[in-house]
């Protein structure tokens, strides 16, 4: 799986990411996704990756969409010139764990295809228009992933 590295893209916070992040999947996997499951009206998934380096285990709230049986998600990095670490990680191990509300379960992952990207990015784009902005800050085509139930 490979994803295309960008030219542009502002730096962010990443202590203030961290935080946000570890403070969201916490909630969320103390109340079984009651608080942190939506977001602008689409489901909030927890991602949970091995680290393609330490090989440790890595957990990220993500914006979701289902198609059929499985989910698709957006590997925007809040328009930075690389793709986010969970991505990265899923190119090295396609193997992860999702959690939807109290259900958890395993998935494998892959790009999708250029037909599903053209079909549900304006979707997302809809639930949460940011990822338009995030669009115009890199030079990468942000990449949906297709997360399959193993």
């Amino acid at each position: 799986m490979k994803l295309e590295a960008g030219t542009r893209g502002k730096k962010h916070n990443r202590t203030l990411i961290r935080w946000i992040t570890a403070f969201h999947t916490f909630l969320y996997k103390i109340t079984g996704g009651v608080i942190g499951g939506l977001f602008a009206g689409a489901p909030q998934m927890l991602l949970t990756t091995t680290g393609r380096k330490s090989g440790k285990r890595f957990t990220t709230p993500l914006l979701t969409l289902p198609d059929g049986p499985n989910l698709i998600v957006v590997a925007s990095y809040g328009g930075q010139a690389e793709a986010p670490h969970w991505a990265k990680n899923l190119m090295a191990n396609a193997s992860g764990w999702v959690q939807i509300g109290p259900h958890h379960w395993e998935i494998c992952a892959e790009l999708a295809n250029e037909e599903l990207r053209a079909r549900m990015w304006p979707v997302f784009c809809r639930y949460y228009p940011g990822y338009v902005q995030y669009q115009k800050l890199t030079d990468r085509k942000i990449p949906l992933l297709v997360l399959k139930p193993i």
